[in-house]
């Protein structure tokens, strides 16, 4: 009996014990853990050490506890994660854009200015009083649209005279044709001949008086806008007296003062880009003509240009500044690339090719710079897919992934996720 009572008491002090050790051991854990940060020490919890706060656990145990087992890599069982590299490393996002072999031609940009075909001062043709206006300032106006009209009763009256004179010039002509006819005694020839200038006479100042008529009404000689108006209702116009001022906003040129020293790739009928200095896109014209006058201050001469095309939907401003590229020379077919694809090594340039899904670097020998790219004189061939966008970071080998062509996810900084690999709720509304 007292050696059974023993045991039991051993074996109630031992269950005791077990269940009392791991709370005086987590007891034990948070006292020397509040003692460490009293005392300024780093908490050994963000290392995983053995003063980590009780209950908190470091990221290893939580993967480990999540499923991965302790020695887990990037994905379950320390496998890699879908898409990325032995390494752990996901595929860099880059932009690209392709070498190219096609026709180049060296420019140089000179500033230049719009111009219209026509402008000019709408003139009243005959003497007389504003009596109607129809035109405003910044209206735009049809050719044969009615500017103004001028008080025409005076030329009325006129008209009414002079058609009475011609009707007996004309009465009088015939009683001296029927006189010559019948052989009369009273025909005269002389009297004759002046009845003959009465009636012509009578004929033009008819055809005077309806002309100033139909002069009282000004219209508009061309389509165009009205940019200023010299009158007003009331006011009394002599003939040559500007009504309004014209400018034709739709039919216009593009001039620029060309260095004499740069006129040897223009020639009439040549192609050439232009765009409009507040960022505008690129657009076409050709060459109409080089005006033989050099000035003799700047050595420069006008040259005029013809844009291709219909109106664009914003239309030019008159005397807005832009950007002619003028060529210096003949079109020549190279390999190029992109200025943004090349990559200083120190003494030596490279350009990063994309082949099977990794980054590739080439040393490259470069020509002439001509507008955003360089004409490439070894290195990498025609078709060969080239980084332009992330290619500063990259390590030769490093896995990348891209979009084609240099479109608007090529312009994304090196890193950004893939718009095609976003869940639903990811996806941009553009997408």
């Amino acid at each position: 009996m007292l050696c059974l009572a023993a045991t039991a008491a051993d074996g109630n002090a031992a269950g005791a014990e077990a269940k009392a050790g791991p709370q005086a051991e987590k007891r034990d854990g948070q006292q020397n853990w509040q003692r460490e940060r009293q005392q300024g020490r780093p908490p050994a919890d963000a290392r995983g050490g053995s003063g980590a706060k009780p209950g908190n656990r470091n990221p290893q145990e939580k993967r480990r506890r999540a499923g991965g087992g302790a020695g887990a890599g990037p994905g379950a069982g320390g496998k890699p994660r879908s898409g990325g590299q032995p390494g752990g490393r996901p595929p860099m996002f880059v932009g690209v854009d392709p070498v190219r072999e096609g026709p180049l031609t060296r420019t140089e940009p000179v500033i230049g200015r719009v111009v219209p075909t026509r402008k000019g001062v709408v003139a009243a043709r005959v003497s007389g009083a504003v009596v109607g206006i129809d035109a405003a300032v910044g209206q735009h106006v049809k050719k044969g649209q009615i500017l103004a009209r001028q008080d025409t009763s005076l030329a009325e009256a006129r008209l009414a005279f002079e058609t009475a004179e011609l009707k007996l010039a004309e009465q009088e002509l015939k009683r001296f044709e029927a006189l010559r006819t019948n052989r009369s005694a009273a025909f005269a020839r002389s009297r004759y001949d002046t009845a003959v200038h009465r009636l012509a006479r009578a004929e033009a100042n008819v055809r005077l008086v309806r002309l100033a008529i139909e002069g009282a009404v000004v219209v508009a000689p061309y389509d165009g806008v009205v940019v200023r108006k010299a009158t007003e209702l009331g006011a009394y116009l002599k003939d040559g007296a500007t009504v309004v001022e014209l400018v034709n906003d739709t039919d216009v040129e593009i001039e620029a003062d060309v260095p004499a020293d740069r006129l040897s790739g223009l020639r009439p009928g040549r192609a050439i880009t232009f765009k409009v200095r507040d960022g505008g896109v690129p657009r076409r014209a050709r060459v109409r003509a080089v005006l033989p006058m050099q000035n003799a201050l700047t050595r420069t001469q006008a040259v005029r240009f013809i844009p291709f095309g219909a109106v664009p939907a914003v239309r030019l401003s008159i005397n807005q500044a832009v950007t002619v590229d003028v060529p210096l020379g003949a079109t020549r077919t190279a390999v190029s690339v992109h200025k943004d694809a090349i990559v200083n090594r120190g003494a030596q340039r490279l350009v990063f090719l994309v082949k099977g899904g990794r980054a590739v670097p080439r040393p490259v020998r470069l020509g002439d710079a001509i507008g955003s790219r360089f004409v490439v004189l070894d290195g990498v061939a025609p078709g060969d897919i080239a980084v332009v966008r992330g290619n500063e970071r990259l390590r030769p080998g490093q896995a990348v992934r891209h979009r084609p062509l240099m479109g608007a996810a090529a312009h994304r900084r090196p890193g950004n996720r893939d718009p095609g690999n976003r869940g639903p709720a990811e996806q941009s509304p553009a997408n």
